[in-house]
């Protein structure tokens, strides 16, 4: 199995020993231990979910020892209300996650799981799961549903890019102008479903036709890692990777230039305040970054003190104060009030891959 999304080039990760069985760690305020975050001193209690009965999923790749703040240990697919503090892991036990996704048209609802062993899907809330892939799709890296037609998903991987017409019945190659195999991400455009963007090695590569054909898009990044595109300006798209910083592009990739702030590091992911007022981005010993200006600028508003990597973000969209931060060893990190303060939100010992919030 190929394991390069664990350990990018050039970059060791140390996972933390996790805290004992029962043992929560304590708030933490500008790198300090204090009793509590300034904001629940103040009363502030979690927004209500956004959907209802919304929960928090998180797709945690690896643990040292058991995850501790959990109703049960290992890696996988984790869950838990919105306003809960305990997670519980829903998927098969054992299962190397990467990535996770939803299709929802308000008549039917699937979950999908990017993991070591194939793409998994549940179409009854996570009680059970079904691999949809083969050998030839082994170790899916990411996972992008059609958001219309749910026959149609693709998926990343090491391989290449693979796609199904048939809901995962057969998968089919679709590498036509990419040079390189290994796929670190596939986005697809805001505005067109049609439009896809693929990270790899090399370059960034976007297809207008559905995952046919790709071209590259110049961004001037090697070992692309993450890529953004603003909400509300989809002409508008920042890439990072490794060492290199952040690249912006301001009109849908024919031109890219370098920001202000974060101009050598190692990104791996960016998130956007549903309005794109804000946007988040973090990587190997950075700390939380924050641009109020759609990429063009930005400064560090966490420290992050202790921790070595972040690997995924995740803001509230009912309340941009609200933000989660999936860390790799030392779980997630909780702030109430745009990242001044910070508290634990369980799962220590876990490498948290991806955070979302389902109904």
């Amino acid at each position: 199995m190929i394991l390069r999304t664990l350990f990018p080039l050039a970059v060791t990760l140390t996972l933390l020993q996790p805290a004992a069985s029962g043992q929560t760690l304590p708030p933490v305020v500008a790198g300090r231990t204090v009793t509590a975050p300034a904001a629940l001193q103040a009363g502030r209690t979690a927004p209500p979910d956004t959907a209802g009965a919304a929960r928090l999923f998180s797709a945690v790749f690896i643990v040292r020892g058991s995850v501790s703040g959990s109703a049960t240990g290992g890696y996988g697919l984790y869950v838990r209300g919105s306003r809960d503090t305990g997670w519980t892991r829903i998927s098969r036990s054992s299962m190397l996650t990467f990535g996770i996704a939803l299709f929802d048209n308000g008549r039917t609802r699937r979950y999908y799981v990017a993991a070591g062993n194939g793409v998994h899907r549940s179409t009854d809330g996570g009680a059970t799961w079904r691999i949809l892939t083969s050998w030839r799709t082994e170790e899916i890296l990411c996972v992008v549903p059609d958001p219309v037609d749910s026959s149609v998903i693709y998926a990343g991987t090491p391989f290449g890019v693979f796609k199904t017409t048939d809901d995962g019945t057969t998968w089919e190659k679709k590498m036509e102008g990419i040079p390189t195999w290994f796929i670190q991400r596939i986005v697809m455009d805001l505005s067109d479903r049609r439009t896809l963007y693929a990270a790899t090695e090399t370059d960034l590569f976007k297809s207008t036709d559905a995952g046919e054909h790709w071209h590259a898009m110049g961004t001037g990044v090697e070992q692309v890692l993450a890529l953004l595109q603003i909400p509300g300006h989809p002409e508008v798209l920042i890439a990072a990777g490794e060492f290199g910083g952040i690249r912006r592009t301001a009109d849908g990739g024919k031109t890219w230039s370098a920001v202000r702030g974060l101009d050598s590091a190692t990104v791996y992911t960016f998130r956007a305040s549903r309005t794109g007022a804000d946007i988040y981005a973090a990587g190997w010993k950075t700390g939380i970054w924050r641009s109020t200006d759609e990429g063009v600028s930005w400064l560090q508003v966490w420290s992050a003190p202790g921790v070595e990597a972040i690997y995924s973000l995740f803001v509230y969209p009912a309340d941009q104060n609200h933000l989660l931060v999936g860390t790799v060893g030392q779980g997630i990190m909780e702030s109430l009030d745009r990242g001044a303060t910070w508290r634990y939100a369980g799962m220590n010992g876990a490498q948290v891959k991806q955070i979302e919030l389902y109904p």
